[in-house]
């Protein structure tokens, strides 16, 4: 279960032995059973006396507790010659050593890793000097180097969903003769299209969990020919597309509803906007003018662009003739168990408030709280809340850019100024943090001295 330690961010690189050796590139995980610290030690600085000797020894501490990592010893010339010949007994094996070479660049990588104790979310990675070399770490010079802290993460329950409403919607483009309003099923592609909306009736009615509250047929023409016209066959079109799918799913006529759209000029204006027509701009704008009737506009527009108008009729003009369809349904209400299937195959049809339970059931940080957590707003992209818990699942893992992308949809209500609070806790900005969080507090949110108490440790 991957979840990285939040770091306090570290403005300035710590110095050690007299300010020679400077610790760069200090990096501290965790994977909740190990604890990884890496770091290198920059000795370009150092000018180390031949018979001298150093020892660094970095410790996790929360104070109360402490655990020591693997030395550092750092020998000049004449106590390298030493510590080869024998001076290494009076060090524990995993001891890492090196000689300073004066003089000369020189870094040397340090890698330790510790069994992981939850005491240590909360705790400094320090390092003892012993300046000595006498290998003695008590009483001896201590020197920060990174302050592990790892917030609260407010994750926020959904609210219930009263009625879980959902719609599964589609286009066809059903072939009728001109300016015939009869259904021939055979004709050209009508087989497939009405078996994409026979499908998805299907699909919705014959699952257990769900039941069809409507079902929306709204049926579409071009703008050619008098509008009167085309609002008679947008209408009885969509009419007998109605009558016809009914009989073939066998559902009652009261749960269906037509509607109509005589010409599909927003339609239309989409494929101008995305075209290149020589003369787009002023298509536009004609199609854009208010004070012009449907039919005034069209005869303005082929008239006016001929060339223009004839591409538009042959290319555009026939999948402006559609007819959307969408089908409404209620699901069930699920329990955790039933909710963890569903999850798998329809996960659409759970509400917020179940996918929260579902992830319940998983520690926080694992793979599997994190996927839930992620699919939860993949189906409420929109939904504060949503945005919020995937902020925190970001946070929590170390992904900082893609926590902010969630918490820019969060909103700004007292769990979102907490959410906000702790990202400004993980990027340092201990100031920023503060006024956010005690802004959260004010306006009501819970977990919050949780994390002031971190601020101030």
């Amino acid at each position: 279960m991957a979840a990285p330690l939040a770091l306090q961010a570290q403005s300035v690189e710590p110095k050690l032995a007299g300010r020679t050796v400077t610790v760069e590139n200090i990096k501290v995980e965790n994977t909740n059973q190990t604890m990884v610290v890496d770091l290198d030690l920059n000795m370009d600085s150092l000018k180390l006396p031949s018979n001298m000797r150093l020892v660094f020894t970095p410790i996790i501490t929360n104070n109360t507790e402490e655990r020591q990592m693997p030395q550092i010893v750092v020998n000049g010339r004449k106590q390298d010659i030493s510590y080869r010949r024998g001076g290494h007994k009076d060090f524990p094996a995993n001891v890492v050593a090196v000689r300073r070479k004066n003089n000369t660049d020189q870094t040397l990588h340090y890698s330790a890793v510790l069994p992981y104790e939850p005491w240590m979310k909360n705790s400094n990675v320090i390092v003892a000097e012993d300046l000595c070399g006498c290998g003695d770490v008590k009483d001896q010079n201590t020197v920060e180097l990174k302050r592990l802290r790892t917030p609260f993460m407010p994750y926020m329950r959904p609210a219930a969903e009263a009625q879980k409403v959902r719609h599964e919607e589609g286009r066809a483009f059903i072939d009728f003769p001109v300016d015939k309003i009869t259904l021939y099923p055979e004709y050209r592609n009508n087989p497939r299209e009405l078996e994409k909306i026979v499908n998805t009736i299907n699909l919705v009615k014959n699952d257990k969990n769900t039941t069809i509250t409507n079902i929306e047929i709204h049926g579409y023409a071009s703008p050619e020919s008098p509008y009167e016209h085309n609002a008679y066959l947008a209408q009885n079109r969509a009419k007998t597309l109605k009558d016809y799918v009914r009989k073939l799913v066998h559902i009652e006529d009261r749960l269906f509803t037509v509607s109509s759209t005589p010409e599909d000029w927003e339609g239309l204006r989409e494929y101008v906007v995305e075209g290149n027509l020589d003369n787009s701009d002023a298509i536009l704008k004609l199609i854009d003018d208010k004070t012009l009737d449907p039919d005034a506009k069209e005869w303005k527009i082929k008239s006016t662009y001929p060339t223009d108008y004839r591409f538009m009729l042959d290319s555009w003009y026939p999948a402006l003739r559609h007819s959307d369809y969408v089908v409404s349904y209620s699901v069930r209400p699920f329990s955790v168990d039933e909710a963890k299937q569903v999850l798998k195959t329809k996960p659409q049809q759970l509400s917020l408030e179940e996918m929260y339970m579902v992830a319940q059931t998983y520690e926080p940080g694992s793979r599997e709280f994190n996927e839930v957590m992620e699919t939860a707003v993949r189906m409420y992209p929109d939904d504060p809340t949503a945005n919020i818990n995937a902020a925190c699942t970001r946070m929590e893992s170390g992904d900082l850019e893609g926590a902010k992308r969630y918490l820019s949809k969060a909103g700004n209500s007292p769990q979102a100024l907490h959410a906000k609070g702790v990202m400004a806790m993980l990027e340092g900005n201990t100031g920023q943090a503060r006024q956010l969080l005690n802004q959260a507090k004010q306006a009501g949110a819970q977990g919050v001295d949780k994390n002031l108490q971190i601020l101030d440790m």
